[in-house]
């Protein structure tokens, strides 16, 4: 079984960089305003023309989905993911489990966060 996430976007080339070069994946295949991106099982097909989602007071809660990349190795995967760009949501929190968890989003607000297995 494979899975796969389709990830709409309002600005298809910031949001190609974010998922590149912010993310690491790379891109697999390509279209006009649409790609398929891969890194480490994940697979994210990409597609413009979506309308942007305005950010406030409720926006963590209409997000409607919330992409969590869970990794053996959370202090490189933050050290990496910070020295590309990345622009974290606030600290890295500690769950009740004792695990780390830090919070990002893609240009259009996609909450993802990455959690310590």
């Amino acid at each position: 079984m494979r899975w796969a996430l389709t990830v709409y976007a309002s600005d298809y080339a910031a949001s190609k960089t974010f998922y590149c070069d912010i993310l690491g994946m790379t891109v697999e295949e390509t279209g006009p305003d649409s790609c398929l991106l891969r890194r480490d099982g994940l697979e994210v097909r990409l597609e413009g023309g979506a309308k942007r989602r305005k950010r406030g007071r409720t926006w963590m809660q209409s997000a409607g989905v919330y992409l969590t990349l869970t990794t053996t190795s959370f202090d490189d995967l933050h050290a990496d993911l910070t020295r590309r760009g990345a622009g974290f949501l606030g600290e890295i929190a500690v769950g009740p489990d004792d695990k780390r968890y830090a919070g990002l989003a893609d240009p259009d607000g996609l909450l993802i966060e990455i959690a310590e297995a």
